[in-house]
């Protein structure tokens, strides 16, 4: 892909629209940045992001100077229906998202990781797989270091594992993995998508030029998938509780996590007793990631030490500390209803769950009955916390907090010796936090903060 003096427009200024202005100037692009920041701002970000003076940009809107552009990079943070975009369309510019451009510029096997949930301990815990076997992997993508970072660094044998999102699957053209995972689907994103249908199908985009080089990695314990295999023109391989005879793939079989080659013969890879991670929907991580990692090339034997070493990924139903024998655990990764399903029945109760934040609209009978069967009570925070305690009304003992840091000390004088303290939120940091690992880190703060009782 020649970029040499070829006009390109970046649109949106945040991690990877940042990283694909400073990537497409070392190919030699002439980039011009739009985002909807005012100009004073904006200015301080780029210089303070590396970005050269000599970068045309605007802030405050997008205006027509974005159309003046071979093609156009757009940050996964904004919406491809925007008008801006409309008129991109229909001038027949292309929009690409990051990911993209980065596909087109880097070299390497891709090892792709998308789904609703579990994708960030997936992703780098197969990073870790590879790094056993492989002498370069680079880990990126929605993980939080853009693809474009180090898509100039990458050559011919390299390992690319990527962790990529809906929103970065809209805007794929030739993207194709050498080998995808779909973790599993549920509710997520309505605040964006019409409809489920609507957000799954941007996952699926994962697969539309995958062939028959390629693997793809599929949940075997949800029907949703089942479509997706029969459509598929990759090879189909399975993880799961239940493989019910398709293989290849990985299952934990009477405690231990188990590969089954194509005919279906038995290889036992590592006891259950050697994870150090909790919860059962990391063993379906593990199974995910050490399915990708043995189609890849990785020798069975190497994951063992790998996966007795790996203590999980900081948001994500990570322990904080105990305080007058109080757990703490904070799982400010868990943005959506089903997230927050799993960290309820990956801990131990009696707890006290922190929820709240800013609504995604999706539906919370779920929740409601997991809260009800494993909560002693919950804390409400944030933009959400009305329809949450709408739904929970007379249903589950609740108390509504003013500001985060209140819900964190309703919750600790709440709490009882031998409780667990829970934040997570079934709902998105926007409201109150630039994201969710702030969310996180404020939560670890206040929690190393709070006085002793007695």
């Amino acid at each position: 892909m020649d970029l040499k003096g070829r006009p390109v427009t970046i649109l949106g200024a945040a991690k990877s629209g940042l990283a694909a202005a400073r990537g497409l100037a070392k190919f030699g692009a002439d980039v011009f940045i739009s985002d909807l920041q005012n100009e004073t701002k904006l200015a301080g970000i780029l210089k303070a992001n590396g970005i050269g003076a000599g970068t045309e940009f605007e802030g405050g809107g997008h205006t027509d100077r974005v159309l003046k552009a071979d093609f156009i990079v757009l940050s996964p943070g904004v919406p491809s229906n925007i008008p801006i975009l409309i008129k991109a369309q229909e001038k027949g510019i292309p929009v690409y998202s990051e990911i993209e451009i980065a596909y087109r510029l880097s070299r390497g096997r891709r090892l792709v990781v998308t789904g609703s949930n579990g994708k960030t301990t997936t992703t780098t815990l197969l990073s870790k797989f590879c790094e056993a076997a492989f002498p370069k992997v680079f880990l990126g993508g929605n993980i939080g270091i853009p693809i474009m970072e180090f898509a100039s660094e990458t050559k011919d044998g390299d390992i690319q594992v990527l962790e990529v999102s809906s929103f970065q699957l809209e805007t794929i053209s030739n993207f194709t993995p050498d080998i995808a995972i779909i973790t599993n689907f549920f509710e997520n994103h309505l605040d964006r998508y019409p409809d489920y249908a609507s957000y799954c199908t941007a996952k699926e985009r994962i697969a539309m030029n995958m062939g028959p080089s390629n693997w793809l990695v599929l949940n075997a314990d949800q029907q949703a998938m089942e479509p997706i295999a029969k459509s598929a023109r990759a090879r189909i391989a399975w993880f799961g509780w239940q493989l019910r005879g398709r293989f290849p793939g990985v299952s934990l079989v009477d405690g231990v996590f188990s590969w089954f080659d194509p005919n279906g013969k038995k290889t036992d890879l590592f006891s259950d007793s050697s994870v150090r991670l909790i919860g059962r929907h990391n063993r379906e991580n593990i199974m995910a990631a050490a399915t990708a990692a043995i189609l890849a090339g990785v020798p069975t034997t190497a994951l063992e030490k790998m996966v007795q070493n790996f203590n999980g990924v900081e948001h994500r139903l990570e322990w904080v500390r105990e305080h007058d024998k109080v757990s703490f655990i904070n799982d400010s990764k868990g943005t959506n209803c089903a997230a927050s399903i799993i960290a309820m029945a990956a801990c131990s109760p009696p707890m006290i769950l922190i929820a709240g934040g800013r609504d995604k609209g999706t539906d919370l009978s779920g929740w409601v009955a997991s809260v009800r069967s494993r909560t002693k009570g919950v804390v409400l925070y944030g933009e959400a916390k009305e329809r949450f305690r709408s739904a929970l009304e007379g249903l589950s003992p609740l108390r509504i907090a003013s500001s985060f840091a209140e819900a964190v000390d309703m919750a600790f004088d709440w709490a009882e010796p031998g409780d667990t303290v829970l934040l997570s939120p079934a709902c998105s940091s926007y409201d109150l936090f630039p994201n969710f690992e702030v969310r996180g880190a404020t939560f670890k703060e206040l929690v190393a903060n709070l006085p002793s009782k007695g």
